[in-house]
C-alpha cells in the first residue's frame, strides 16, 4: 500500500477521534473557537506531513496535542498586541549570578517533582487526561486523579512561594476541577 494512502487513512481516523478534544485544548490557549479550529486543522496538515515519522507502536494523541500546542501558541503569539517603543529601548538589567542560582535550582526542584510523579508529567507533559493516565498506568481513575491533583499542588506550591502570584479567580475555579 502507498504511505501516502496510509497516512491518509490514519489521519482522517485520527481527526475523527481527537479533533473535538484538541480543538478544546486548542481554544483554552487561543481563547476563542475562530483560532482554535485553525490550531486544529494546521495540527492535522502538520502531521499528516510528518507522518513518516510518526511511530506507528504509540498512541497518537500526546503527538498530535503537542502539535496542535505549537500550533495554537503560535497563533495567540501572533496576536499579542505590539510593544510601543518607549518600551522597546528599555533594556532589562541582566540577571546576577545569584538569581540565576536560585532560577537553576527551583527549575531542577520542579523537574524532581514532576519527574518524581509519573501521572503529574503523564498529565501536564504528555496531555493525556485522568482517565488515559490511569490507563496506561494500569491504576484506578480515581487514584491516578488524586496523584495528578497532589502533583499540580505541590508544583504550584513551589512556583507560588517564588513569584509570589495572586490566583485568579478562573485560575482557583480550574484547580478544583483539574
Amino acid at each position: 500500500m502507498d504511505t501516502s494512502i496510509s497516512a491518509r487513512s490514519n489521519i482522517e481516523a485520527w481527526y475523527a477521534r481527537y479533533a473535538p478534544r484538541l480543538r478544546r485544548a486548542t481554544r483554552r490557549i487561543v481563547g476563542n473557537e475562530h483560532d482554535a479550529e485553525d490550531a486544529t486543522q494546521d495540527a492535522f496538515l502538520a502531521a499528516f506531513r510528518a507522518h513518516d515519522r510518526y511511530r506507528a507502536d504509540t498512541d497518537p494523541y500526546p503527538w498530535l496535542v503537542r502539535i496542535a500546542t505549537r500550533k495554537a501558541l503560535t497563533i495567540a503569539a501572533a496576536h499579542r498586541p505590539l510593544i510601543d517603543s518607549d518600551a522597546a529601548n528599555f533594556a532589562p538589567a541582566a540577571p546576577s549570578a545569584e538569581d540565576e542560582a536560585l532560577a537553576y535550582a527551583e527549575a531542577r526542584s520542579v523537574e524532581r517533582i514532576v519527574a518524581s510523579e509519573v501521572p503529574v508529567a503523564l498529565h501536564l507533559i504528555g496531555g493525556l487526561r485522568f482517565r488515559d493516565v490511569s490507563e496506561r498506568l494500569g491504576i484506578p481513575a480515581a487514584t491516578a486523579a488524586t496523584r495528578i491533583r497532589r502533583g499540580k499542588r505541590r508544583l504550584r506550591a513551589l512556583l507560588a512561594a517564588r513569584f509570589a502570584y495572586e490566583a485568579t479567580p478562573s485560575l482557583t475555579q480550574r484547580s478544583k476541577t483539574a
